[in-house]
Formats: C-alpha cells, sequence, structure tokens
C-alpha cells in the first residue's frame, strides 16, 4: 500500500490484523528515536510531545480506512506494508520509488541526529523497490568495506580469577571470596587487554544476523556474510540501543562512529523488531516536520559556513517576578541580519492579501524579530503548490526606524540527479535573500 502524508486509504482487507498492527505501531511509537534530543533544553511543544501515549504514525476511521499522518518511510508487519511518501512528491504523475528514496537519503544525510554515511554515486546505481532492503545496503557496503581495512580493536575490561596477579587486584572481592574462604593463592582482577572480540563488535555482528534474517536481497546477503566472516571470532551476544551509549570510540576510529550509529538506529526499535529474533516486521518513519527544519540547517551551515548560523536558538519573550516566561526558538538564526523559520505546510495563496500565511505563523514572526531586534525575517515552506509565489509583508513599527519585513519564500527541496543535488538546491537557495549570494 502506497501513501503520501495526510491522505486516506483503504484499509479493509485487513480489518482482521488492525487490532495487532495497532498495538505494534504502540510499541514503536513509544520507543521511537527522540530526533528532538541535543544539548539544548527541549522547547514547551517538545515537551508536551514527549508525554503523548498514543502513536501517531497513522490515523484509523470507523468505516476502514488508514490515514497517514506527518511521518515518512515504511512500515511492515506481517502481511501488511505501507510505504508513506513525502507530500512535496504529490504532484509526481509516474510513481517513482527510487526517486523519493534517493531524495529522502540526501535529506537525512544532512540531519544532524540521523547519520547516514553512504556514497551516493553506488545507492544511485541501486534500484531497490524495498526501502528496508536500501537501508540494509548502506549498512552492509559502508560496514564491511570499513572493517575490511581497519579493523577494530578496544582494550576491553575483563574481571576474571587468576593463579596469578594481573592488571589490578579487586581487594573487596579478593577479600570476600578468596581470603575469607582460604583460597588465597587466587587473585581476583581486573585487566583491560588489547581485543578483537570487544563490545562494538559484538554489536556489529548482532545486527548484521538480524538483518541477515530480514534481506532477501542476494547482494545484500552476500555483503552481510562478509561482514560475519570478518568477525567470525566475535563473540555472539544480543545487544539493544543502550549497549551502542556504552561503547567510546577514540578519533582513531571515526568512520566507526557511523557504524555505531547505524546500528543504533536498527536496535532502536526504529526497524527490526526487536520482541523477536526471527520476526520479519520492521519499521522506519521519520517525522517531515524535523527533516525539513534540520535538512535547510545542515544545508546552509555546510555550504554557506562564513554566515556562523545558529540553529534552535532559545530565548524568552518576557519576565515575570524576575522568571522568564513564553519561551521562543527559532529554527535558524544569523544574528543581528536574518531569522529563518520553517513551516512544513502546503501554503495555498488566496484573495485575502495574506498568501497563505496563517495568523498566528505572522504573529509569531514578529515576536520573533522584537525579541531579536532583527529587521529581516523569512519564512520558508516547502514547494508543493506550483502556482504559489513569493511574498513580502512590512510590518510598520515606532519602535524602529524601519518597518519589520518578513519575506515568504517555497523552496523546492526535491531533485531528479543524484549527481547534482547539491548544486540545484545551492542555485534555489540563493534566489531566496541577498545573504547567500555574498
Amino acid at each position: 500500500m502506497n501513501l503520501f502524508e495526510w491522505r486516506q486509504a483503504s484499509f479493509i482487507e485487513h480489518k482482521d490484523s488492525i487490532h495487532a498492527f495497532r498495538n505494534y505501531l504502540a510499541g514503536i511509537w513509544q520507543n521511537r528515536a527522540r530526533y528532538l534530543e541535543g544539548d539544548d533544553a527541549p522547547s514547551e511543544e517538545e515537551i508536551q510531545e514527549e508525554k503523548i501515549q498514543q502513536q501517531r504514525f497513522f490515523d484509523f476511521t470507523f468505516d476502514g480506512k488508514i490515514s497517514a499522518r506527518n511521518y515518512v518511510g515504511v512500515v511492515q508487519f506481517e502481511g501488511i506494508r505501507i510505504e508513506v511518501y513525502p507530500k512535496i512528491f504529490k504532484g509526481e504523475e509516474i510513481e517513482n520509488k527510487t526517486q523519493w528514496q534517493l531524495n529522502l537519503l540526501f535529506w537525512l544525510s544532512y540531519c544532524r541526529k540521523i547519520r547516514f554515511p553512504f556514497s551516493f554515486a553506488d545507492v544511485s546505481k541501486m534500484q531497490f523497490d524495498d526501502f528496508l532492503e536500501l537501508l540494509i545496503y548502506i549498512f552492509a557496503n559502508y560496514t564491511s568495506e570499513i572493517l575490511a581495512n581497519q579493523p577494530f580493536q578496544a582494550y576491553q575490561t575483563v574481571e576474571e580469577e587468576l593463579p596469578f596477579l594481573k592488571g589490578s587486584l579487586s581487594f573487596d572481592i579478593y577479600t570476600k571470596h578468596n581470603l575469607s574462604t582460604g583460597n588465597w593463592q587466587h587473585f581476583y582482577c581486573t585487566h583491560q587487554p588489547f581485543e578483537y572480540d570487544n563490545q562494538f563488535n559484538r554489536i556489529v555482528k548482532y545486527v548484521t544476523r538480524r538483518l541477515l534474517g530480514l534481506s532477501g536481497n542476494y547482494p545484500n546477503q552476500e555483503r552481510l556474510s562478509e561482514i560475519l566472516f570478518l568477525l567470525d571470532e566475535v563473540s555472539d551476544f544480543p545487544c539493544t540501543a543502550s549497549d551502542c551509549d556504552q561503547v567510546k570510540l577514540n578519533p582513531l576510529y571515526e568512520d566507526h562512529k557511523h557504524i555505531l550509529a547505524l546500528c543504533r538506529l536498527f536496535l532502536s526499535n526504529q526497524v527490526m523488531d526487536m520482541e523477536s529474533d526471527d520476526s520479519k516486521n520492521f519499521c522506519f518513519l521519520v517525522p517531515m516536520e524535523y527533516v525539513f527544519e534540520e535538512f535547510l540547517f545542515g544545508f546552509i551551515s555546510n555550504h554557506w559556513p562564513q554566515l556562523n548560523i545558529r540553529s534552535q536558538s532559545t530565548d524568552y519573550l518576557a519576565t515575570n517576578k524576575s522568571r522568564d516566561v513564553f519561551q521562543i526558538r527559532n529554527d535558524m538564526y544569523i544574528k543581528e541580519k536574518l531569522i529563518i523559520d520553517t513551516k512544513y505546510k502546503i501554503r495555498h495563496p488566496g484573495n485575502d492579501g495574506k498568501e497563505g500565511v496563517s495568523q498566528n505563523d505572522l504573529y509569531q514572526m514578529v515576536s520573533y524579530a522584537i525579541r531579536r531586534n532583527c529587521k529581516e525575517v523569512l519564512l520558508i515552506y516547502p514547494l508543493c503548490n506550483k502556482d504559489s509565489s513569493p511574498a513580502q509583508f512590512d510590518i510598520p513599527s515606532k519602535m524602529y526606524s524601519v518597518p519589520i519585513k518578513i519575506h515568504i519564500h517555497d523552496l523546492d527541496i526535491t531533485f531528479q540527479d543524484i549527481r547534482s543535488a547539491i548544486e540545484t538546491i545551492k542555485e534555489r537557495i540563493t534566489h531566496i535573500n541577498y545573504l547567500f549570494n555574498e
């Protein structure tokens, strides 16, 4: 089943499985990746989002229909398989899975909290009807290449009883279990041998085995088998996403951090069903509001570093009895020059002069401008409506000598050819504000 965001389709044929499917989605929701985690304190909206307990991937109606929300990607549960496409592809006359897959992966590659180390040249040559197989290909191709060229060895903490002293003596355990029992000639030691059989390799081996069970693509299976061959001497242990957080990699293994990030993604229940080792269920759904905002920030900060753009700049509008109240958080901010905010909405300009911008959004931008003492605001929407055109609102104020200018632009972040994607999107961005031409 294929759906666009916020579109409905009949779900009658799966009516017998709907209860189990909804329970599966609820479990995924509870364990979903917290995309908004980071060094910054969470906003009031993010705190409220965290409190939502009911899954928000899909809505189900009483008349047997399913409606996609704002999460895009793919989910499979038993005989149910649903791919959700970004709504900005809705105008495409011919469904092209490869196109939306490459676009999504390209956007995700600029997102700070979701790392996808892959070669666009390699991926663009592969024709995957299955999005999961594409994700497996990325992992298998990258991991096999890195481990073959740079096997990972690390100091592994080992605690064991030995007939000789090695490393440091665990004095408390030695006193309790050896001296007090008359077994004084054996020592309970803690030491750190330089091991190939370490936690990092155990995690990679476990994820590889799980993906090998999910994959039905022969080239992917071959690559995964190569990884298992390289890790043949590594112990088999079940691993979880929290185990990834315990692994510390030094700068010599910078490439291995990407492998660990991919393992964390798979183990976080975002892709693999962790309830059973032989489960064929999987889910990869990401919120497009997050992707749209994070892609633009990552792309601009990467290709216009001289602007020193800041992301998620937090402040407060007011104080009350020395307490900060009414939190604001700009999506992007170029100090004293430009406030940038993204709205993942379809803008429909009408005849009322409001250009399809909601009144609340305009109030929000004016508040940002006043609080930041910044006269230029850029409001960016995804290009979905080919008839929309740039607009500008001038906000007169006696506090300032010039009006506050709020610029409205629809930006097309899609591409047809991955090889020219960067230059294509850079060219479009240069037209939305003069700062990108300096």
